[in-house]
């Protein structure tokens, strides 16, 4: 079987803000491919079978210098059509429906979006209902072979042996009562004031809340503090927090709580899984799905804005006896989400091409162009009513 041959963007060179790529990466090469981070040159001048995005707004429309941004959409759609005499396809895994910050202007996003429509062979995302809600949101790319490639987990990317006593003494929160947590960088779409609003008026005995992050702006955390508005139960540690530390937070942790606004999938929802930690979630994304695939004893979801009547029952849900020690993460082993992974390249690679002219989508089911693209995943291909078989 030959060696598949991977461009992705990243693969390795943001392991250290989020390992997500790198481990794919890691578990790909353990199935014979070889997996490198995206370079121009050798996309133009040398052999890759697969041209793998994860996130193309941050890829082609991140920074100030719009010269740069021009220049980083030109010479990787030249690079990629060279590329194509050799029969390298492109794939995209869609992560988000929007992205989650604003970047650039609205041509160069719309100039994004075209190529990207243009140019894609196959998408992967983190779950069936992603992929869909993906097809639904760019009817552009109905024809295109769709498959579900699950997020894998992270428990050996961290160091989880600290018991939840220990960490406790090393971050200085008491050793009893329920500790609601929220860890990570804060932005706006996490929706974090809800959270603070939402637990001013729970009344579990001993409970205490823990938001620990930076947030992304200085109006952002003062909207925390004034919502916070002096909680004696509340602590706010909005600072950069090291692998260490996030580790240390949700091992003290007795509950997660992501109170996101919108989302489409979630890697910190994983985090604090592979921490062993039970979550509350909205029933938004792949959200609903994670809690079937891992279970109702560590995965909770609530509809619309988080109440406090629902905090409340979710920490009592959290801290009741009966739930297991750890979570089975089988279904999101990266073994398992190589091989789909491989399965899925294999298959694009098989597909006949699909030119834009021959997509036939209708026009009132055109979307707006200016905006990014979506995720989704796991192994089988998803068809399109529009894939050809």
């Amino acid at each position: 079987m030959m060696t598949m041959r991977v461009e992705a963007e990243p693969a390795y060179r943001t392991a250290a803000a989020n390992p997500y790529n790198a481990l794919l990466a890691d578990a790909l090469v353990e199935h014979g491919a070889r997996v490198r981070d995206l370079s121009y040159l050798r996309l133009a001048l040398g052999r890759a079978d697969i041209v793998h995005l994860h996130w193309p707004d941050l890829t082609f429309l991140s920074g100030h210098r719009m010269s740069i941004v021009r220049a980083r959409l030109f010479f990787f759609r030249n690079a990629l059509r060279l590329a194509r005499l050799r029969g390298t396809r492109l794939v995209w895994t869609v992560h988000n429906l929007e992205s989650h910050e604003s970047r650039a202007t609205p041509v160069l996003r719309e100039r994004l979006h075209r190529m990207l429509v243009a140019e894609l062979d196959g998408l992967l995302a983190l779950s069936a209902s992603s992929l869909e809600l993906a097809r639904q949101r760019y009817p552009e790319l109905d024809a295109l072979p769709g498959f579900v490639t699950p997020h894998g987990h992270y428990r050996a990317a961290y160091d989880w042996s600290l018991d939840r006593g220990r960490a406790r003494e090393l971050l200085g929160v008491p050793a009893e009562g329920p500790l609601v947590v929220t860890v990570g960088q804060i932005r706006p779409y996490k929706n974090i004031p809800a959270l603070l609003d939402a637990f001013s008026d729970v009344a579990v005995s001993g409970a205490r809340l823990v938001v620990a992050g930076r947030p992304s702006s200085a109006e952002l955390a003062e909207d925390l503090r004034a919502a916070a508005d002096g909680d004696p139960r509340v602590v706010l540690d909005l600072a950069f927090q090291s692998d260490e530390r996030m580790a240390w937070w949700l091992r003290a942790a007795d509950l997660v709580v992501l109170p996101y606004r919108a989302v489409l999938n979630s890697g910190s929802a994983i985090l604090a899984l592979s921490a062993d930690r039970p979550v509350l979630v909205p029933d938004l994304g792949s959200l609903t799905e994670l809690g079937e695939q891992l279970g109702a004893a560590w995965v909770r979801t609530f509809h619309g804005e988080l109440s406090s009547a629902e905090l409340s029952d979710a920490i009592r849900w959290a801290t009741e006896a009966g739930r297991p020690v750890t979570v089975d993460l089988d279904p999101l082993e990266w073994d398992t989400v190589a091989h789909q992974t491989l399965e899925a390249y294999s298959a694009v690679r098989e597909h006949p091409r699909i030119p834009v002219s021959r997509r036939n989508v209708p026009p009132e089911r055109q979307s707006a162009t200016g905006s990014p693209i979506v995720p989704i995943a796991d192994a089988t291909l998803v068809a399109s009513p529009h894939t050809s078989p």
